[in-house]
């Protein structure tokens, strides 16, 4: 029996001749360094907030690197209908417009896609970007479970394209110089890294009165689902059901998550456990509204991640405690605090460009990360597919431990949890 990726590839083998109607100057072709004529023609597959900012972000820079957004693909006409309007605005064209994103991954005048969909369509579509030879900037998390994140990064392997994961601390210039601060040993042994990202809200719980059967193709949005009734809170509200996303770990801990296993360079955990619970909001929520999940990495210490929705409190978004202080991502300083010895900290050491950590420019820099790999032809973005792996493994641990009440461990042989 044909699996669900099979699928895709025999569809996309069938359709290559794709559809009619860019209007595009010069383009690339996949794998070739480009020319400084050749234009950039992107598509974005999901046209929510995250994904009409992510356009904007690209359109910075439609003259520095020859960049255009040349299609749309969501499947609520409103999100088409608004973001076709404004690009024709700004660009003068009218951008090819579709609410099934394979018309877009087969048309031979998109060089590359945004992925800014739910959380669970993802991967499956960065695995069929890939398998016709499409760049894709991906959101996070890449992944929400091991069967997609696997066959994503070896469709991204595979076809050689250049993959952006959309953690974009990776892309901060002060993030980095933390990292080589940290790389130099400042801390000494370091045994756990704390990590948190908390907010006292409802979070995602939105109203969905405008969305209407008629607007949305159902069957596209649930990809590879079982099929159910259109239901518009499921739609407009998906972050709250475990079909659509694995929950707190994957929706805001990927971003923290994501720090250690860079700054480390230590990217897939030995084991972890984790525990949460739906203990403030209830209602229709199925994932829990505040967790806790720990994990071991091979390199000998212990990462912390704890994430709540009914307390803002705790502090900075990363800490990371050694034998002779501790370092803080927020402010990017090292202390003496929880220190001893010989070496420790005596006065506070920070990393260079500190006062710019946390600039939203970081995202800024993401997008002209990515673009400048697909213009040199090189696929090691600052977030490749094997960071956005990582950090959707933690992410799938803690979902799957919280749900099984398991302690998990993962196995590099077969890519799997067990």
């Amino acid at each position: 029996m044909k699996s669900a990726q099979d699928n895709r590839r025999s569809f996309l083998k069938k359709n290559a001749a794709g559809i009619a109607g860019i209007a595009v100057g010069k383009t690339l072709s996949p794998g070739r360094v480009l020319g400084a004529n050749e234009r950039i023609n992107i598509a974005s597959i999901g046209c929510g907030g995250r994904g009409s900012h992510l356009m904007q972000l690209a359109l910075k820079f439609s003259r520095e690197l020859n960049v255009s957004i040349t299609g749309v693909a969501d499947v609520w006409k409103p999100a088409i209908e608004k973001n076709a309007a404004i690009l024709k605005e700004q660009t003068g064209r009218n951008p090819v417009a579709s609410q099934r994103y394979r018309d877009l991954l087969n048309h031979k005048d998109v060089d590359a896609v945004i992925i800014a969909t739910p959380d669970f369509a993802h991967s499956p579509i960065l695995a069929e970007a890939a398998g016709a030879g499409k760049h894709a900037y991906v959101e996070k998390p890449m992944a929400t479970n091991m069967r997609d994140a696997n066959a994503a990064v070896d469709a991204v392997v595979k076809n050689n394209i250049v993959c952006q994961v959309g953690t974009q601390r990776r892309s901060s210039i002060a993030q980095q110089n933390g990292k080589k601060l940290i790389q130099s040993n400042i801390l000494g042994v370091i045994s756990e890294v704390e990590c948190c990202y908390n907010r006292n809200t409802p979070s995602w719980r939105r109203g969905f009165s405008d969305i209407k059967q008629q607007d949305v193709d159902w069957k596209q949005y649930l990809m590879d689902l079982p099929e159910e009734s259109f239901n518009p809170r499921r739609y407009r509200c998906w972050h709250l059901y475990e079909d659509f996303t694995n929950g707190l770990a994957g929706l805001l801990g990927a971003h923290v998550i994501d720090v250690p296993l860079w700054y480390m360079d230590d990217p897939l955990p030995s084991c972890g456990v984790a525990l949460g619970g739906n203990l403030v909001w209830g209602g229709d929520r199925e994932l829990a509204d505040t967790m806790e999940a720990l994990y071991l990495y091979p390199k000998g210490f212990m990462v912390r991640f704890v994430s709540r929705l009914g307390n803002s409190h705790g502090g900075s978004e990363v800490v990371f405690r050694g034998t002779n202080g501790s370092f803080d991502t927020g402010s990017l300083t090292a202390t003496g605090e929880g220190g001893a010895g010989d070496d420790q900290i005596t006065k506070p050491i920070q990393a260079e460009g500190a006062e710019n950590a946390g600039d939203w420019a970081d995202a800024t820099a993401h997008m002209r990360n990515w673009l400048e790999c697909i213009r040199a032809d090189n696929p090691k973005t600052n977030a490749d597919v094997h960071a956005g792996y990582a950090h959707s493994v933690a992410a799938i641990l803690a979902y799957q431990s919280i749900k099984t009440g398991r302690r998990l461990a993962y196995d590099a042989q077969t890519r799997q949890l067990e």
